[in-house]
């Protein structure tokens, strides 16, 4: 810790009811959302004033560039978060004050922001497959000893809808929608952000097939089934470990080959994502370029 702790017997807790507004606004975004600002900025004041949210006075939220300084060196120079993470606890906070400067609780301004130092990220990126390993997975799959059907049309589904793992396992049959030749799939994925895909009427028939009691579509499946199911299916291709393959990459063989196919519509393959911005989508698919040739 780095500072001493003070004790205070009579307490206005008038800085942590704000701070539970400014969380509250968050929680709007979604529950995940307001966890994320909540658990950095308890580390960061219990880090520099070595306070729990509910004891912090106004004189403890008018920070310096200083304090910034202080809480960035000792995560970075005792390797406990990574410069990513850092930098996501600092913006928290930074946010966090702008929020309380408007509640007149900040009694200075906050000019130094741009001068609070910006740690260098190494970039984790995910690989992509192309779209013949993509295809020779869901072979794979099939062979599988537990729900190999539901596996096979998982693979599929992921490449097709371009939709994240999580969203993808919290689909439900209601969840789909018959219009004309088409079969309407809505959910919620990442960021809260709603999706409308569509598939075939033959694809939605084929995974008919898998439907149990269940109310989810795949149902038999969780993370770790599916992360079992990921690591074996790269030993079996012998996929180089460098290339950072991830069940992820279905997606981003998806968005590569729909990138192809419109003859390198971005918009529309940015709606395909779910991008908000397509500057995201332009950089997300620049990683997949030395490994798209068989997207198309």
């Amino acid at each position: 810790m780095l500072t001493n702790p003070k004790v205070e017997e009579l307490h206005n807790y008038e800085v942590y009811d704000q701070i539970e507004r400014f969380l509250i606004k968050k929680e709007q975004k979604s529950i995940g959302t307001r966890k994320s600002y909540e658990t950095d900025i308890k580390i960061f004041f219990k880090t520099i004033k070595e306070k729990e949210l509910q004891f912090l006075t106004k004189e403890d939220v008018n920070l310096t560039i200083d304090d910034f300084e202080d809480f960035i060196n000792y995560y970075q120079q005792n390797n406990i978060y990574s410069n990513k993470t850092i930098n996501g606890k600092v913006s928290a906070i930074k946010s966090l004050l702008k929020y309380l400067k408007v509640k007149g609780l900040i009694e200075g301004d906050l000019s130094y922001f741009g001068e609070v130092t910006t740690l260098p990220e190494v970039r984790n990126s995910y690989g992509v497959l192309t779209l013949d390993e993509v295809m020779k997975w869901s072979e794979l799959a099939k062979q599988e000893t537990h729900h190999p059907n539901e596996k096979s049309l998982l693979i599929l589904f992921a490449l097709d809808t371009c939709i994240r793992k999580d969203a993808i396992l919290r689909l439900k049959w209601s969840d789909f929608s018959k219009q004309d030749s088409e079969v309407m799939v809505k959910g919620i994925d990442k960021g809260n952000k709603e999706f409308r895909h569509s598939i075939s009427e033959s694809f939605f028939n084929d995974l008919l097939t898998i439907k149990a009691e269940s109310e989810y579509v795949f149902g038999c499946l969780n993370k770790d089934s599916i992360q079992r199911m990921i690591n074996k299916f790269k030993k079996l291709t012998k996929i180089d470990p460098d290339r950072n393959i991830v069940f992820h990459s279905i997606r981003k063989a998806g968005g590569t080959f729909r990138y192809k196919a419109s003859g390198g519509d971005i918009v529309s393959t940015q709606r395909a994502l779910g991008h908000t911005d397509p500057k995201v989508t332009t950089i997300y698919l620049g990683e997949t370029t030395s490994n798209a040739k068989g997207a198309i």
